[in-house]
């Protein structure tokens, strides 16, 4: 049965409760922790293409990436590249793997890691750094966002199950 239009107001509310929950547990909570900030957007906008298809995921991670990019990274760059992630997981999700938490888990590690090898290799081209400090700041900030993966697909999950699936296959 496709989804009325109210139907797809209240899924897409659902899930920018969830990017702004996210962004604020992300930037405003851990911020304040003694730990390296993780990168949990991207890992949304793999769920949602994840979840909900490529359309979906495209359009969730541009969302995803203008706040992100709101909160001080990258700017436009930020947008295109969560957009591509979630175009990308929504892409694999439907033809390569399935469409749960594994796949997700699969597309978030490889986005993630797609995103701290470009940090480190701009910065690198660009010579602001060394290796090393790159190194000291990429390492934690990768395993910290790779280990809070599990939370955050499950805010979008949440999303998906209760109400219904934009993506019909």
């Amino acid at each position: 049965m496709p989804m009325t239009r109210r139907d797809t107001i209240l899924k897409w509310a659902a899930y920018l409760t969830a990017m702004i929950l996210v962004a604020v547990v992300n930037y405003y909570v851990l911020s304040a922790l003694p730990i390296a900030l993780p990168l949990l957007l991207p890992v949304l906008a793999v769920a949602g293409g994840t979840l909900e298809g490529a359309p979906f995921g495209a359009v969730y991670g541009m969302a995803s990436g203008l706040v992100m990019s709101g909160l001080g990274h990258l700017g436009l760059g930020c947008v295109a590249s969560l957009a591509l992630f979630g175009w990308v997981s929504g892409l694999a999700a439907q033809y390569v793997l399935r469409r749960d938490v594994w796949g997700c888990l699969i597309c978030s590690a490889i986005a993630l890691l797609c995103w701290e090898l470009w940090a480190v290799g701009s910065r690198l081209l660009a010579r602001a750094a060394p290796l090393e400090p790159l190194l000291r700041v990429a390492a934690p900030e990768l395993l910290w966002s790779l280990a809070l993966i599990l939370p955050v697909y499950w805010a979008g999950r949440f999303c998906c199950v209760n109400y219904g699936r934009i993506y019909h296959e």
